[in-house]
Protein backbone atom coordinates (compact mmCIF):
# COMPACT_ATOMS: atom_id res chain seq x y z
CA UNK A 1 0.00 0.00 0.00
CA UNK A 2 0.88 3.35 -0.17
CA UNK A 3 -0.33 6.56 1.66
CA UNK A 4 0.31 10.02 -0.07
CA UNK A 5 0.09 12.77 2.81
CA UNK A 6 0.35 16.79 2.18
CA UNK A 7 2.79 18.31 4.75
CA UNK A 8 1.74 21.47 4.55
CA UNK A 9 -1.03 20.98 6.80
CA UNK A 10 1.52 19.49 9.49
CA UNK A 11 2.85 23.53 10.05
CA UNK A 12 -0.03 23.57 11.88
CA UNK A 13 -0.28 20.13 14.06
CA UNK A 14 3.37 20.00 14.89
CA UNK A 15 2.88 19.81 19.00
CA UNK A 16 5.65 21.89 20.78
CA UNK A 17 6.75 19.61 22.93
CA UNK A 18 7.82 17.29 20.23
CA UNK A 19 9.42 20.29 18.67
CA UNK A 20 11.53 20.49 21.77
CA UNK A 21 12.00 17.26 21.95
CA UNK A 22 14.00 17.34 18.75
CA UNK A 23 15.75 20.35 19.28
CA UNK A 24 17.22 18.64 22.33
CA UNK A 25 17.57 14.89 21.06
CA UNK A 26 19.98 16.50 18.00
CA UNK A 27 22.21 18.22 20.86
CA UNK A 28 21.01 22.23 20.55
CA UNK A 29 22.20 23.67 23.65
CA UNK A 30 18.92 24.86 26.60
CA UNK A 31 19.47 28.79 26.11
CA UNK A 32 18.88 28.02 22.13
CA UNK A 33 16.22 25.75 22.36
CA UNK A 34 14.40 27.84 25.07
CA UNK A 35 14.82 30.97 22.56
CA UNK A 36 13.82 28.65 19.43
CA UNK A 37 10.83 27.96 21.82
CA UNK A 38 10.09 31.32 22.97
CA UNK A 39 10.06 32.43 19.14
CA UNK A 40 7.65 29.23 18.20
CA UNK A 41 5.56 29.40 21.38
CA UNK A 42 4.98 33.06 21.97
CA UNK A 43 2.35 33.33 18.99
CA UNK A 44 -1.40 34.90 19.45
CA UNK A 45 -4.17 35.26 17.63
CA UNK A 46 -7.14 37.11 17.46
CA UNK A 47 -10.63 36.83 15.54
CA UNK A 48 -13.29 39.21 14.45
CA UNK A 49 -16.36 37.62 15.37
CA UNK A 50 -19.66 39.36 14.44
CA UNK A 51 -17.96 42.89 13.89
CA UNK A 52 -15.76 42.07 17.58
CA UNK A 53 -12.66 41.45 18.14
CA UNK A 54 -12.29 38.40 20.61
CA UNK A 55 -9.67 38.38 23.46
CA UNK A 56 -5.89 37.20 21.94
CA UNK A 57 -5.88 33.27 22.82
CA UNK A 58 -2.51 31.18 22.10
CA UNK A 59 -2.43 27.63 20.34
CA UNK A 60 -1.25 24.91 21.84
CA UNK A 61 0.77 23.91 18.72
CA UNK A 62 1.82 24.39 15.41
CA UNK A 63 4.66 26.53 13.98
CA UNK A 64 4.17 29.65 11.29
CA UNK A 65 4.09 29.81 8.25
CA UNK A 66 5.85 32.81 6.42
CA UNK A 67 8.08 32.77 9.65
CA UNK A 68 12.00 33.08 9.02
CA UNK A 69 12.88 29.77 11.38
CA UNK A 70 9.53 27.87 10.77
CA UNK A 71 11.11 25.77 7.76
CA UNK A 72 14.34 24.94 9.45
CA UNK A 73 12.01 23.47 12.36
CA UNK A 74 10.13 21.53 10.12
CA UNK A 75 13.35 19.97 7.91
CA UNK A 76 14.55 19.13 11.58
CA UNK A 77 10.59 17.52 12.46
CA UNK A 78 10.79 15.72 8.96
CA UNK A 79 14.30 14.13 9.71
CA UNK A 80 13.19 12.93 13.28
CA UNK A 81 9.90 11.52 11.19
CA UNK A 82 12.27 9.58 9.02
CA UNK A 83 14.21 8.44 11.99
CA UNK A 84 11.02 7.21 13.51
CA UNK A 85 10.23 5.22 10.30
CA UNK A 86 13.72 4.06 10.30
CA UNK A 87 13.82 2.81 13.76
CA UNK A 88 10.55 0.33 12.83
CA UNK A 89 12.50 -0.95 10.03
CA UNK A 90 14.91 -1.90 11.72
CA UNK A 91 13.62 -3.65 14.99
CA UNK A 92 10.99 -5.13 11.42
CA UNK A 93 7.36 -4.04 12.89
CA UNK A 94 7.52 -1.47 9.44
CA UNK A 95 7.60 -4.13 6.40
CA UNK A 96 8.77 -1.90 3.57
CA UNK A 97 7.87 -2.77 -0.12
CA UNK A 98 10.54 -3.87 -2.58
CA UNK A 99 9.87 -1.69 -6.17
CA UNK A 100 10.49 -4.91 -8.19
CA UNK A 101 11.72 -8.56 -7.29
CA UNK A 102 15.68 -7.98 -6.00
CA UNK A 103 14.61 -4.73 -6.38
CA UNK A 104 15.59 -1.96 -3.05
CA UNK A 105 12.83 -1.80 -0.69
CA UNK A 106 11.42 1.68 0.16
CA UNK A 107 9.48 3.11 2.94
CA UNK A 108 9.16 6.30 2.62
CA UNK A 109 9.65 9.35 0.28
CA UNK A 110 9.98 12.86 0.91
CA UNK A 111 9.34 15.85 -1.71
CA UNK A 112 8.92 19.23 -1.06
CA UNK A 113 5.75 19.21 1.13
CA UNK A 114 4.55 15.84 0.13
CA UNK A 115 5.47 12.36 2.36
CA UNK A 116 4.69 8.97 0.70
CA UNK A 117 5.02 6.24 2.84
CA UNK A 118 4.62 2.52 1.85
CA UNK A 119 3.90 -0.96 3.55
CA UNK A 120 2.48 -4.00 3.35
CA UNK A 121 -1.26 -4.56 2.79
CA UNK A 122 -2.14 -5.51 6.90
CA UNK A 123 -3.92 -4.07 9.69
CA UNK A 124 -1.06 -4.18 11.90
CA UNK A 125 1.20 -2.62 9.23
CA UNK A 126 -1.63 0.49 9.08
CA UNK A 127 -1.84 1.03 13.00
CA UNK A 128 2.21 1.22 13.27
CA UNK A 129 2.51 3.74 9.88
CA UNK A 130 -0.88 5.63 11.61
CA UNK A 131 1.64 5.20 15.10
CA UNK A 132 4.18 7.07 13.24
CA UNK A 133 2.49 9.94 11.99
CA UNK A 134 0.82 10.33 15.28
CA UNK A 135 3.98 10.66 16.99
CA UNK A 136 4.91 12.88 14.24
CA UNK A 137 2.04 15.17 14.71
Amino acid sequence: MAWKIDLAKAYNKLHWSFIKSVHVEIGIGEKFVELIMWCTTSVRYQVILNGELTEPFRPGYGIRQRDPLSPYIFVLCMEKLSHLISHKLLHGTWKSVRISRGGPEVSHLFFADDLILFGQVTTSQTEIMENCLDTFC
